[in-house]
């Protein structure tokens, strides 16, 4: 329970991810019904920003993981 084998934090990315998806494309759908289309296309641009964003900080999770792989299977030789 109280080791680092498993992470909890790339869960937690994924969650906000979508909570952060849900939220800019309920604002464009929002400003698309206020007839605001500017600022629609604005949101639905940042909010592909923001899976970029995302995809960085998961890249260093994933780089963790294969750099245990490979510590793991140079200790077994």
């Amino acid at each position: 329970m109280f080791n680092f084998d498993r992470l909890i934090t790339p869960k937690i990315i994924n969650v906000l991810y979508i909570i952060n998806l849900l939220l800019f494309l309920g604002a464009a759908i929002y400003c698309l019904f206020q007839g605001k289309v500017g600022e629609a296309f604005a949101l639905i641009f940042f909010a592909v920003v923001s899976r970029v964003f995302f995809e960085c900080i998961m890249i260093a999770f994933k780089n963790n993981e294969y750099l245990r792989r490979i510590a793991e299977n140079l200790e077994s030789r």
